[in-house]
């Protein structure tokens, strides 16, 4: 006979432990933002939440393993925002996701369901800017320097969550090429990177990562470059002394001269 925990699908201590480890997360969230990821402290996350080190450990077997959680979920995150803006799709988590612990993502520009690639990809980098200016801790945690004595488990939760986000990144471009529409340079054509890439591309848009050229592959990650390095300097104050309001405008500006370089906008008249 089911117990009155279990009547209804998820029983009572399970909704509870996922809610002390979801309060766990954001208060090892707010360790990074005041002492930086190297200076994230069980004991000091403990402390927080108004548990003791032990109880913690019942929850995580150590700080490596809290790092792990909180970057794979960032990464997650991310992924589901870039989802949510580039395909059009209701609001929501993907079902593909494996976040349940945080609120769904709300992005302000989203493609048409049937938008064509160029707006599929503006509202792709423009959520990939407002994710990490919403959430610049994570985007730290992410993306800055790496953590003292900290190494991502090979193939681990948080390389699952990176090539979510590639894949999110990369489905307008591969619709594009797919279309015969993007402008690749001829300089990237010596570029042997498809083998690394691969794995970030064949969840996208169902293509797969054999029959992509390398110099396709090579442009995925220079665009990326391009949108991130923008986001980078944005998010760790870079251009304050420039935009005291935010470098919106000069975002938006790059990501219109990106697809135009793409081949995906035409060419301003001059």
């Amino acid at each position: 006979m089911a117990t009155i925990e279990e009547v209804g699908g998820e029983g009572r201590r399970a909704r509870q432990r996922r809610a002390t480890m979801r309060e766990l997360k954001v208060a090892s969230l707010d360790e990074v933002r005041e002492h930086g990821a190297a200076g994230l402290r069980v004991r000091s996350v403990a402390r927080r939440v108004g548990m003791s080190a032990a109880g913690v450990y019942r929850y995580v077997s150590s700080r490596e393993e809290l790092l792990t959680i909180l970057i794979a979920d960032g990464y997650h995150d991310l992924a589901d925002h870039l989802r949510l803006a580039g395909r059009g799709e209701e609001e929501g988590r993907p079902p593909d996701s494996p976040v349940t612990d945080r609120p769904a993502p709300v992005v302000s520009t989203r493609a048409p369901a049937a938008g064509d690639v160029a707006e599929r990809a503006r509202a792709v980098a423009l959520a990939y800017r407002r994710w990490a200016i919403d959430h610049p801790n994570e985007f730290a945690l992410l993306f800055g320097d790496p953590i003292p004595g900290y190494a991502a488990p090979a193939e681990g939760p948080t390389t699952q969550g990176m090539r979510r986000v590639g894949a999110a990144f990369a489905e307008p471009l591969l619709a594009a090429w797919r279309e015969e529409r993007l402008r690749v340079h001829r300089a990237l054509s010596s570029l042997e990177l498809g083998e690394a890439l691969a794995p970030m591309t064949d969840d996208a848009v169902g293509l797969g990562g054999s029959g992509i050229p390398p110099a396709v592959h090579a442009l995925l990650l220079t665009t990326w470059g391009r949108v991130h390095g923008q986001v980078t300097l944005e998010v760790f104050g870079h251009h304050d002394w420039i935009f005291p309001a935010g470098c919106e405008p000069l975002f938006e500006a790059e990501v219109e001269a990106l697809l135009t370089d793409l081949g995906l906008l035409p060419e301003p008249a001059q």
